[in-house]
């Protein structure tokens, strides 16, 4: 008897993860499942299948419809995956991508006063990191201490996404979308400069998934949420209701990524002159 055919599933995903989605068909497995996302392996790259409702990540998949379909049940760890050519085969589902989102907030010019005023209330530090090191990379612009700085943090706290990790994804996103809106090209380029060696590091010393959002965020692709609040950092949104999404985010991670967000976009402020702001 031939086995049945696997049920559809409409999903939209993240341009991000465009070309595993797009390209040709490879195989890849299953790191893990919860009640609400499912992560997949595949060479390199992780991709997060969610349910609607579910945050959008920068590597997600979100499905349509309602929670997920009762076949989830059945997939567990290690289970096999096929990907490519716009959809995903597994546990006898085949998730169809029919719309993309861009992760990546588009912003036109940015005026660092601005910013100054938006992110003035909002704390830059929870407690269980310490972002010393790290301040201090930043207000000097040394690649070579942000990189030193993200080694000491990286891979620290519990969970899939460790919170110094988070913590680093907010500074390093925040940095990359709101330094190029603004001109702060000398933070921009420190970033560029230290990416190789902290995306070294989070390869070996914190989880697939998390060292995943790292590369990520160091592109400037992020989550939904955090979309939302660097968009109303540069005056484009509520401020206090995107903060609170954010800090919805998970068990710890919520509260982390919003404070390194909050510590990149001051350090923008404070290193930059506004002559320095608007250089090509």
């Amino acid at each position: 008897m031939p086995a049945p055919a696997p049920l559809r599933v409409p999903a939209v995903a993240s341009t991000a993860i465009r070309e595993v989605l797009a390209g040709t068909a490879r195989s890849g497995s299953v790191l893990g499942t919860s009640s609400h996302a499912i992560w997949i392996l595949v060479d390199d790259q992780v991709v997060v299948a969610t349910a609607n409702g579910a945050p959008r990540l920068p590597n997600g998949v979100a499905l349509a419809g309602d929670g997920f379909p009762s076949e989830f049940r059945s997939i567990g760890h290690g289970s096999p995956v096929r990907i490519g050519t716009g959809s995903i085969d597994v546990g006898g589902l085949s998730l169809g991508i029919v719309r993309w989102w861009d992760p990546r907030p588009s912003l036109a010019a940015v005026c660092l006063e601005s910013v100054d005023d938006a992110t003035a209330d909002l704390p830059a530090t929870v407690p269980g990191i310490t972002a010393d090191a790290i301040a201090n990379a930043l207000a000097l612009r040394s690649a070579a201490m942000l990189a030193d700085a993200s080694a000491r943090l990286i891979g620290k706290g519990p969970g899939l996404t460790p919170e110094a990790d988070d913590y680093l994804c907010g500074v390093f996103s925040t940095i990359r979308v709101l330094g190029e809106a603004a001109g702060a090209w000398r933070s921009v380029e420190m970033l560029d400069a230290a990416a190789p060696a902290i995306i070294s590091i989070a390869s070996q010393r914190t989880t697939t998934f998390s060292a995943a959002l790292v590369r990520h965020a160091i592109r400037g692709e992020v989550a939904a949420p955090a979309a939302a609040l660097l968009r109303s950092f540069a005056g484009r949104g509520d401020v206090p209701g995107s903060h609170s999404a954010v800090l919805e985010i998970g068990h710890s991670s919520g509260p982390a990524l919003a404070a390194g967000m909050v510590l990149g976009a001051r350090s923008l402020i404070a290193t930059h002159s506004l002559s320095e702001w608007r250089k090509p």
